[in-house]
């Protein structure tokens, strides 16, 4: 689903115009990333959990070429699934 549609759903579901349900889930979005950059855990009952885990800053070597690299720090965010929806889809 796209970010277009999921608008509409949340527009048609709470009776709100699809600019303000496009607004809400772009706000959404960038409360979860910045709190995600600080490595802080956004938990949602029933749906689920997103958490930032910060991956250290590593050299990997390229088996065909043996050359070295270095591959700078990263945060991934993870995403674990709530009790109530994995419930709905066993």
């Amino acid at each position: 689903m796209e970010h277009k549609n999921i608008c509409s759903v949340i527009s048609e579901k709470t009776g709100m115009d699809s600019r303000t349900a496009a607004r809400l889930l772009e706000e959404f979005a960038s409360v979860l990333g910045s709190e995600c950059a600080e490595l802080n855990r956004v938990a949602i009952p029933g749906f689920g959990s997103f958490e930032g885990v910060k991956h250290e800053e590593e050299i990997r070597t390229d088996l065909s070429t043996g050359e070295k690299k270095l591959y700078p720090p990263m945060i991934e965010v993870v995403f674990s699934v709530g009790a109530m929806l994995k419930k709905r889809f066993n």
